[in-house]
């Protein structure tokens, strides 16, 4: 298998975490963050609002922009592939990818704050004869705007209003800035699709992921990966019955609830959010209806079944 780079592409908030987890269980070589080198996130973050900006305004020299960027990156990616360089992290892990064919080639990257950045790194890893195939995770765009909107509106302790997106994603400090966010990343996402070929992206929805071990043997098909499925099905057991998180913690367990336990969306405030993604919606064949059942039944019943850590 040649060396290959999956990237999994998102707005984060979707269970990025969980889904690196969910590679590094079955034996490869799995990140959810800090993989890139070479700049402060800080600085990471104004370059990814750049990439945004210039990918709204001008389409064409978004894709032909050639910068250093990602130099660091895709080194650090092949400094990993090298076996010398990346060893074994336990001996656990040597038995479980002992006899899995690729996992040395491979490297799984869930970091979503580089999604806009997929041109220079497109064209960098070609450079260095690295392979990468692309994964678009979604998951009930409500819960997701929901997180958004909590965690990074004007009433966050983050610092501003979604002060980590291009400016030109949004325009309101509110419930619509968060909707008008959600949906720029996954046109983003789906403009990159059809700009380098369906064949090399694949979308999935993090529900059918994470409760259907068939679909997510398929993403692993995807990725040229073997699937252990008894293994995979432990995994979920044991991770989707823990409590969810209430603040920012070393855990895999995403919540789209930290921040505020009580927030829930108005009909109102849904109808205003569909009224701003309806197009994405149509795009990635969501069914808005089911959408509303699951974010409502999560919030009067979920939460309070699993509880909180």
């Amino acid at each position: 298998m040649k060396p290959t780079l999956i990237r999994v592409l998102s707005t984060g908030r979707v269970g990025t975490k969980f889904v690196a987890s969910a590679f590094a269980n079955q034996g490869y070589r799995a990140f959810h963050e800090n993989l890139y080198a070479g700049e402060p996130s800080s600085a990471i973050i104004q370059y990814m609002r750049m990439l945004g900006d210039l990918w709204m305004e001008n389409r064409d020299k978004y894709y032909e922009l050639e910068s250093n960027f990602a130099k660091p990156y895709i080194k650090t990616v092949l400094e990993i592939l090298d076996a010398k360089k990346a060893p074994l992290r336990s001996l656990r892990s040597f038995i479980l990818r002992k006899g899995k064919s690729g996992v040395e080639s491979v490297v799984v990257h869930t970091a979503n704050v580089l999604t806009p950045a997929t041109p220079l790194i497109e064209k960098e890893a070609e450079r260095s004869g690295l392979a990468i195939k692309t994964l678009i995770l979604f998951r009930n765009p409500l819960k997701t705007i929901h997180a958004i909107y909590t965690v990074e509106s004007p009433s966050s302790a983050w610092g501003g209003p979604y002060h980590n997106w291009p400016s030109s994603f949004f325009d309101d400090s509110g419930v619509r800035g968060a909707a008008d966010i959600w949906a720029n990343i996954y046109r983003l996402a789906l403009d990159q699709q059809r700009y380098y070929g369906v064949q090399r992206f694949r979308v999935f929805r993090l529900e059918s992921f994470s409760n259907n071990p068939g679909f997510a043997k398929q993403v692993f098909g995807f990725a040229g990966l073997d699937f252990d499925q008894w293994r995979f099905e432990r995994f979920n057991q044991a991770e989707l019955n823990k409590p969810f998180r209430v603040s920012k913690v070393d855990s895999i367990r995403n919540s789209d609830l930290f921040h505020n336990l009580d927030f829930v969306f108005s009909q109102t405030e849904i109808d205003t959010i569909f009224s701003h993604i309806k197009d994405v919606i149509d795009d990635y064949e969501i069914d808005w209806e089911e959408s509303i059942r699951d974010y409502m039944d999560f919030h009067a019943k979920e939460k309070t079944r699993i509880g909180f850590a």
